[in-house]
C-alpha cells in the first residue's frame, strides 16, 4: 500500500499543507497519523476527489459546507503546527511585551 506524507498530497491536491491538515482533522479527507503526523494512500486521495469532484476549489482554501467545522478544523491545525514546533506559543507577559514594543 503506497502512502504519502502531508506535505506530498498537499502537492499532489495543489492545497497548502495547513488546509490539508485542517480537512484531515475534520475528517474531510481520509488518512491515519503515523507518529504525529498525518499519512493518507492512493484510496484516500482518490475517495475525497470523486466526492469532491463538482465542489473542490483549491484556491478557496476550504470546501462550501459547515463553517463551524471550517473553524474547529483552523484551531485543531493550530495545535497540530504547535505540537510539531512550526509556531510559537506566548505567554501573556510575552504578547504584553510585544504589543509595548509596537507602540514605540
Amino acid at each position: 500500500m503506497q502512502t504519502y506524507t502531508v506535505e506530498q498530497a498537499a502537492a499532489a491536491l495543489s492545497l497548502d499543507r495547513d488546509t490539508l491538515r485542517k480537512w484531515l482533522r475534520a475528517g474531510r479527507i481520509g488518512g491515519f497519523k503515523a507518529g504525529t503526523d498525518w499519512r493518507l494512500t492512493k484510496e484516500d486521495l482518490d475517495t475525497f476527489i470523486e466526492r469532491n469532484r463538482n465542489s473542490y476549489r483549491p484556491e478557496r482554501g476550504q470546501p462550501d459546507d459547515d463553517e463551524d467545522a471550517y473553524w474547529v478544523a483552523e484551531a485543531e491545525a493550530t495545535l497540530d503546527r504547535i505540537e510539531h514546533g512550526e509556531e510559537k506559543v506566548w505567554t501573556f507577559a510575552e504578547w504584553e511585551q510585544h504589543c509595548h514594543a509596537l507602540e514605540r
